[in-house]
C-alpha cells in the first residue's frame, strides 16, 4: 500500500489474516468475508505516494493508543506479550479507527463482536454443518450444482436438517446460481420456500448493499426481501443471499421466463401492465424526474471494455505510448494496432478477477453507471507484483493492446454467421439497405449523443429470469447488483430485449431468415401497425405482449410521444445481447438486427418536437416489411 507507517488499519488487517483465527471467524458469523473488509479498509486509506519521505516505520498516533489499550489488557491477564484477543478487543474500544468506521457501515454489531472477542474460542467457527442437500422432483436431474455451491448451500442453512431444492431458475447471463430452496427443520416440519442466489463473494456482497441503500424502503410489502445478511464463508470464492416472499401453499415460484411461454399474449399483458408496472411503478419507475445525458454515460458499459491491455513493466514505457485519461476521446482510439503501448492515467478499479488474473479499470469513481463508463481490462496483472483492490484509483499504468472493443463486437458478430458484409456502412441484401445502418459503424457515434430522458430507480438488469411469478400470480423483483438512480427506460429496453431473445427467437427459428421475419414484428410494433394476419401464432402472440409493454414505456417517456430515448435504450441493450453467448445463435442474430433498426430509429427521430408518436416511428416509406425473401 506505501503506507510507510503503521497505523489500526495495518493491524487489523493483519488481525485479518490467519487462517481460522478470531477475528476472521467473528466477521464470518456475522455474514463478512474478510477479504471483502480488507479491500473496504484499503479503499478508505487509500495507497501512498511513491516516494518515501522518511525512514523506519513509525506508529500512528492512535495506533499507539490502541497498542498501549492492548498491552494494559494483556499485563492483566497476567501476560507480557499481545495476543490476538487483546488487540482485538483495544480496537473495539477505542471505537473510532478506520477499521471500526468500516465496519459500522457495514451493519456490524460492534457489542456483539466485542462480547466474542472477549468470550469466543478461538477455534470455535472450526466446525462445519453438512446438513442433507436433496432436490424436488421439479429439479432436472443431468443440471448438477458444483461442490462449492452445494458448501455454500450448506452454510446458508446450518441448522436445518435437510433442505430441498425445488428447482433452477433460468436467471441471468452471468455465472450466478438462482435456485428455489426449501428449508426442512430437525422435526421435517418444512418452511416457506426461498430464493437463493450464489455468485462471487464481491457481487454478492455488492448486491446486499444497494439492496439497503436503494431497494429496501422502496419495494411494496409483498415483494421479496433480502433478511439475512449474506453467507460468506472466508474458505469460498463464492457466496450466498436469501431472498424471502410471501407465499402460501399454492406453489413455488417461477421465473417470467418459464410462465412467459405458458400464458397467451393478452394474458401476459395485462400482467405486466396491471401486476408488474403498478407493484413496482408508484415508487419507481413513476418517481421521475427530467434528466439529460449523453448516452455513454448510461450505456456505454452495456458494451465490451473499449480496450484489452495485457500489462507491462514502466521500464517498457516509450516515448511513444497513447496516453489515456480522463475525459477520454473515443475518436483517438482508432488509432490503436494490437502490441501498441497504452498508458492508463488516473482510472479506478471497479473488479478484481484473480481465476483470470486480470483487472477491470474505469472512469471515475464510485458505482453508478456513469461511473463505470470507458472500462479497460489488464491481464496479466500479477506480473506488476502489485496489489490492486476495488475503488482503488491507479495512478500509472502500462499495457499493450490485446483487443479493442470495435474488435470484440465485430468478433460478437462474426458469431452469428452474417450473410452480409459486416465491414460496409449499411446491411446490403436487406430492404432499406440505405437506411438500416450496420450498428458496428454506427454504435460509437450514439455514445456521445445528448438524450432528452428522465431519472428515477431502476432494476438495472430487469430480464425475463430476475421477474419472478409467485402464488396467486404476484410480482417479485430478485437480484438487485444494478439498482441504481438511471435512466428509466433502460428497465424497459432491457425487459423487451428479454423477450425478443429469450421467448419469441427460441420459438420462432435459428436461422436468419426466422430473425428477419421477427425483425418485421419489431418494425410492426415500431409503427403501431395491425398487419394482416401472417398465421404465424408465435410472433401475433409475441405482438400482444409486447404492445402492452410499449404502453407502459408510453408512460414513462419524458415528453409524451417522443420514442427517440427509448429506442437509444433499446439499440445498446440490443448490442449488450449480442454478445451473450449463453444465448442461442437465432436469438443474437436477431438482437444485430434489433440494434440496427434501433439505431435507425434515432436517425430518424427528433428528440422534440411533434409527431413522434409509436404510429410514425414504422419504416412507412416501403411497406414495413423488412423480410429477406
Amino acid at each position: 500500500m506505501r503506507h510507510w507507517y503503521l497505523g489500526v488499519e495495518h493491524l487489523f488487517i493483519a488481525l485479518l489474516e490467519p487462517q481460522g483465527g478470531l477475528t476472521r471467524t467473528i466477521l464470518q458469523d456475522q455474514g463478512l468475508t474478510p477479504d471483502y473488509v480488507i479491500d473496504a479498509i484499503r479503499r478508505r486509506t487509500g495507497k501512498g505516494g511513491r516516494s518515501r519521505l522518511w525512514a523506519g516505520m513509525p506508529n500512528t498516533p492512535r495506533g499507539d493508543v490502541i497498542l498501549g489499550i492492548a498491552h494494559d489488557l494483556a499485563l492483566e491477564g497476567g501476560r507480557e506479550e499481545i495476543n490476538e484477543r487483546d488487540l482485538l478487543t483495544a480496537i473495539l474500544e477505542e471505537g473510532d479507527s478506520i477499521p471500526v468506521r468500516v465496519l459500522r457501515q457495514f451493519g456490524v454489531d460492534l457489542e456483539r463482536m466485542a462480547t466474542d472477542a472477549v468470550s469466543r474460542a478461538v477455534d470455535s467457527g472450526a466446525a462445519r454443518s453438512y446438513l442433507d442437500v436433496v432436490f424436488g422432483r421439479d429439479y432436472d436431474p443431468g443440471d448438477l450444482l458444483a461442490d462449492e455451491q452445494v458448501f455454500i448451500l450448506r452454510r446458508m442453512f446450518q441448522g436445518y436438517s435437510q433442505v430441498r431444492v425445488e428447482r433452477k431458475l433460468q436467471g441471468g447471463y452471468s455465472g450466478a446460481v438462482v435456485l428455489v430452496v426449501t428449508p426442512i427443520q430437525e422435526d421435517n416440519l418444512e418452511e416457506a420456500p426461498l430464493v437463493v442466489k450464489i455468485d462471487r463473494t464481491d457481487l454478492i456482497l455488492d448486491e446486499a448493499k444497494r439492496y439497503e441503500l436503494h431497494v429496501k424502503n422502496t419495494l411494496p410489502p409483498l415483494t421479496a426481501r433480502i433478511e439475512d445478511k449474506p453467507t460468506a464463508p472466508d474458505t469460498a470464492d463464492l457466496a450466498g443471499i436469501k431472498y424471502t416472499f410471501i407465499a402460501d401453499h399454492s406453489g413455488v415460484p417461477r421465473d417470467l421466463r418459464a410462465v412467459a411461454t405458458e400464458w397467451k399474449g393478452e394474458a401476459l399483458g395485462v400482467w405486466l401492465k396491471d401486476s408488474l408496472f403498478a407493484s413496482f411503478g408508484k415508487t419507481w419507475w413513476s418517481q421521475r424526474r427530467p434528466y439529460r445525458f449523453q448516452a455513454w454515460m448510461e450505456y456505454d458499459w452495456y458494451l465490451p471494455p473499449i480496450l484489452t491491455l495485457e500489462w507491462l513493466s514502466e521500464d517498457a514505457q516509450r516515448g511513444d505510448s497513447f496516453i489515456i485519461r480522463d475525459p477520454v476521446r473515443r475518436a483517438r482510439l482508432t488509432e490503436l494496432e494490437y502490441g501498441g503501448a497504452v498508458m492508463v492515467d488516473n482510472f479506478t478499479v471497479q473488479k478484481v478477477y484473480p481465476d483470470r488474473n486480470e483487472i477491470a479499470l474505469a472512469v471515475g469513481r464510485g458505482t453508478e453507471a456513469a461511473r463505470r463508463a470507458y472500462q479497460i481490462n489488464v491481464k496479466e496483472i500479477a506480473q506488476s507484483g502489485d496489489t490492486y483492490f476495488r475503488g482503488e484509483v491507479v495512478e500509472r499504468l502500462i499495457g499493450s493492446v490485446y483487443k479493442t472493443r470495435h474488435e470484440a463486437l465485430r468478433s460478437a458478430a462474426s458469431a452469428t454467421q452474417p450473410n452480409f458484409d459486416l465491414r460496409a456502412d449499411s446491411l446490403a441484401g436487406i430492404p432499406y439497405a440505405d437506411k438500416l445502418p450496420n450498428p458496428l459503424s454506427h454504435y460509437d457515434a450514439l455514445l456521445d449523443l445528448h438524450v432528452n430522458g428522465s431519472v428515477s430507480k431502476i432494476h438495472g438488469d430487469l430480464h425475463l429470469g430476475n421477474i419472478l411469478v409467485g402464488p396467486g400470480d404476484t410480482p417479485f423483483l430478485i437480484d438487485f447488483a444494478y439498482t441504481r438512480d438511471g435512466h428509466t427506460l433502460a428497465d424497459w429496453a432491457a425487459l423487451e430485449v428479454s423477450m425478443w431473445a429469450d421467448v419469441v427467437m427460441p420459438l420462432a427459428g435459428s436461422e436468419w431468415r426466422d430473425a428477419y421475419r421477427v425483425l418485421d414484428a419489431v418494425a410492426a410494433l415500431n409503427s403501431s401497425a395491425t398487419p394482416e394476419s401472417s398465421g404465424d401464432d408465435v410472433l401475433e402472440n409475441a405482438l400482444v405482449s409486447l404492445r402492452a409493454l410499449r404502453e407502459i414505456v408510453s408512460r414513462c417517456l419524458q415528453t409524451p410521444g417522443v420514442w427517440f430515448e427509448y429506442h437509444v435504450a433499446l439499440a445498446f441493450s440490443a448490442l449488450r445481447a449480442l454478445t451473450w453467448e449463453s444465448r442461442s445463435i437465432g436469438s443474437r442474430r436477431l438482437m444485430f438486427l434489433l440494434a440496427a433498426l434501433s439505431i435507425y430509429e434515432t436517425h430518424r427521430l427528433p428528440q422534440v418536437g411533434h409527431g413522434n408518436t409509436p404510429t410514425d416511428a414504422g419504416l412507412t416509406d416501403t411497406g414495413g416489411s423488412v423480410t429477406m425473401l
